[in-house]
């Protein structure tokens, strides 16, 4: 969900306003994805384990967003069958106890629930992510729970922030930048990319629908060619 200092930026407005105004577009577009198109899992990179880089105040205040997100839409996603995932390192003695609290919540509340999956990219990185698996993978070997022979692609993702979910088939970034940033680099090895130079609080229900359908009308081969 790109460009929101940007966005804000060219209204004479703070990055905060761009923010906040960020978080207002997020639940029509999941609704509609959930609700409209029967998509199962949508995943929103919130908060990269780059951006601890950011101004100590921006965090707060994207901290304080995240919060606010939480407590005024989590349930009534749960209630309609919403399952909410976290992905990303949640160990990190950065995040604050409130914020850690509500995320907690929302994932035990709403672990029985398998209608929908709400995955949220928090505290994560790309590179983080599979070094982390291949640490565990590596100790499993040192203490012989895991044997080389087993590790394939299935045990691999397993220990992978997002292995509890199936692999990208369509990326969207908005606001033009054209590159990935560190965003589930393994999930998204067959993935179609859409750059929309919309930035994320411009982005609407009717974009979303464009996007979708250039997603639809593209062959996917996997490796292999056309018939």
């Amino acid at each position: 969900m790109d460009g929101n200092g940007r966005w804000a930026k060219e209204r004479g407005k703070p990055r905060s306003f761009g923010h906040m105004e960020g978080v207002r577009a997020i639940r029509p577009i999941i609704d509609d994805c959930f609700f409209k198109y029967s998509i199962n899992t949508v995943s929103l990179f919130v908060f990269s384990s780059e951006n601890w880089k950011r101004d100590g105040d921006e965090i707060k205040y994207l901290f304080m967003l995240l919060k606010a997100f939480f407590k005024s839409n989590i349930n009534e996603l749960i209630e309609k069958g919403v399952r909410i995932t976290v992905s990303g390192d949640l160990e990190d003695k950065r995040i604050p106890r409130g914020v850690k609290k509500v995320i907690q919540e929302a994932i035990e509340k709403s672990s029985s629930n398998k209608l929908h999956t709400f995955n949220i990219l928090f505290n994560y990185g790309g590179r983080q992510e599979i070094l982390n698996a291949v640490k565990c993978v590596a100790n499993g070997v040192k203490e012989k729970s895991i044997s080389i022979e087993d590790i394939d692609d299935d045990l691999f993702s397993s220990y992978l922030y997002t292995g509890n979910l199936p692999n990208v088939d369509l990326l969207i970034r908005t606001s033009g930048e054209q590159r990935l940033s560190n965003c589930i680099l393994y999930g998204l090895s067959y993935a179609e990319l859409i750059f929309n130079k919309v930035y994320w609080p411009d982005y609407n229900k009717t974009i979303l629908e464009s996007d979708l359908n250039e997603f639809i009308n593209r062959k996917r081969r996997y490796g292999g060619v056309n018939e």
